[in-house]
């Protein structure tokens, strides 16, 4: 079940590293390019051998924290794509109610972030992601509690009390993809791992859009009653899913690898009181993470509440699931592309940022047109301009979560992503509260995704490319390779 390390540059070769911790080349203060920490203040790793080794378990490891990233966004946007359905079967629960549903994960999110980070940084990852599958368990089975007392008040407390569960949850499933990657996998595999957990999270949107497959619509002779045992169904076959998966994790998920995989997973990070000063002085992580915070966290929130906009449009909740069924599958596809490319083309990640967001940005304009009218409104303007700016979107969150971690290495890489998605978070929780301003409508919505794309390309034109993680690992394959050459 074991893999040594393969260089790309070996041709297939197997190899067992071997190497001595050497300082970057060109990471210093000095030479122009601005790191997180100074050379002085790192943590002491230097002239320490170090042997690098890849397992095939890393797979494992990456597909069931994936899945669990998958499942935990289905259940955060349970109610978004059976609005109608669900306002029929429990009388009071409007847009209103809906939009708390999921303003309850951006809540506890920015309330939760600091402390999970904490957890997994000081505990490892193993307690940190049984935590996250715990919460996911225990918030599934008390939603479906009330269903032996039908008492609609129990059912609406326990699915808020479900909500803050998953909500909690999603910090780590959000901050930990890049520690997955660096503990696991080896420098060529790093952003495409984290790519991959990153979308699969995205894609457990299409797990929620698929519930009206389930659950009926309030109509052809539909009733209260039929839609209510369609929900209960819905909510039982979630709990299942979440304890199977709380048990798989328990079974086997290491906290680390035997060896790292490459020569900065070995590196002593700093301890979570210092990192959390070092990354809010680093000039460059700060820039990053404002320009990913208001790029990215407008858009996904707006997808669980997909249907009120494009009800403007006359797009019905049916139509609405098969809109946001292919913009969470289009995004998938998008953001693996960008992981992979970036790990096979490294060294402009900045560039390519920008081309996905102004990309994002026409997009987003062309939908702009459609609700106010400028454009008569087709079907395919509608899907095509959705699908095509969500996807182009959520193509740059991999990349912004790999520049990020390079401009603030040595600092743990829970500790950026979570900052990083706490920002995306805290911007997607401001836009859900715009919900509760007595008849405000929906026209705003399109105003925030062309404002928040525009103002987003500012910060990340200032900052300052630096590999300093990816400079070490790079240039130790490529000395190792020629030696054995």
């Amino acid at each position: 079940m074991e893999n040594s390390e393969r260089s790309p540059l070996l041709n297939g070769r197997r190899l067992e590293t071997h190497v001595t911790l050497k300082p970057a080349a060109s990471n210093s203060w000095h030479d122009g390019h601005p790191h997180a920490v100074e050379p002085e203040s790192r943590p002491e790793s230097e002239g320490v051998e170090v042997t690098t080794k890849t397992y095939f378990t890393r797979f494992w490891i990456l597909f069931i924290f994936s899945f669990l990233a998958w499942f935990q966004c289905a259940q955060w946007n349970t109610w978004g794509p059976i609005s109608e359905s669900v306002s029929v079967a429990f009388p009071g629960w409007g847009a209103e109610t809906v939009a708390m549903m999921g303003n309850w994960g951006t809540i506890m999110f920015v309330v939760g972030i600091v402390p999970m980070c904490w957890l997994m940084e000081a505990k490892g990852l193993r307690a940190g992601v049984l935590a996250c599958a715990g919460l996911i368990a225990a918030g599934t089975i008390m939603r479906i509690i009330p269903f032996a007392t039908s008492s609609d008040v129990f059912f609406t407390v326990m699915s808020h009390l479900c909500a803050i569960c998953v909500g909690l949850a999603a910090t780590l499933v959000m901050a930990a993809p890049p520690t997955i990657a660096a503990v696991w996998f080896p420098p060529e595999e790093r952003t495409t791992a984290t790519a991959v957990s990153q979308v699969l999270n995205q894609l457990g949107n299409v797990g929620s859009y698929m519930e009206p497959l389930l659950v009926r619509s309030p109509r052809n002779g539909t009733t209260t009653e039929e839609i209510r045992s369609d929900i209960k169904r819905l909510l039982y076959i979630d709990a299942a899913i979440a304890v199977a998966l709380l048990a798989a994790i328990l079974v086997y998920f290491p906290k680390k690898p035997p060896l790292p995989p490459s020569v900065t997973s070995s590196v002593e990070r700093y301890d979570f009181l210092t990192s959390m000063k070092k990354v809010f002085r680093n000039r460059d992580l700060l820039l990053v993470t404002i320009s990913f915070g208001i790029t990215v966290g407008i858009p996904l929130t707006w997808l669980s509440v997909l249907n009120f906009s494009l009800r403007e449009l006359g797009i019905d909740q049916d139509d609405a699931m098969w809109v946001g069924l292919l913009a969470v599958v289009a995004s998938g596809a998008s953001g693996l592309l960008a992981g992979r490319a970036t790990d096979l083309v490294y060294g402009h990640v900045k560039a390519t940022l920008l081309a996905l967001t102004e990309a994002t940005l026409a997009c987003f304009f062309w939908f702009f047109l459609l609700a106010w009218g400028a454009v008569a409104a087709s079907r395919w303007q509608v899907y095509v301009s959705v699908v095509g700016g969500l996807a182009l979107n959520f193509a740059t969150a991999p990349l912004f979560m790999e520049l990020a971690v390079e401009v603030s290495y040595p600092c743990p890489e829970v500790v950026v992503g979570g900052m990083l998605t706490g920002a995306d978070n805290f911007v997607g929780l401001l836009f859900l509260f715009i919900f509760f301003i007595p008849n405000i409508g929906y026209e705003w919505v399109t105003y925030s995704l062309l404002a928040t794309g525009a103002l987003a390309i500012v910060p990340l034109l200032l900052v300052r490319e630096n590999y300093a993680r990816s400079s070490i690992d790079r240039a130790d394959i490529h000395e190792t390779s020629t030696k054995l050459s």
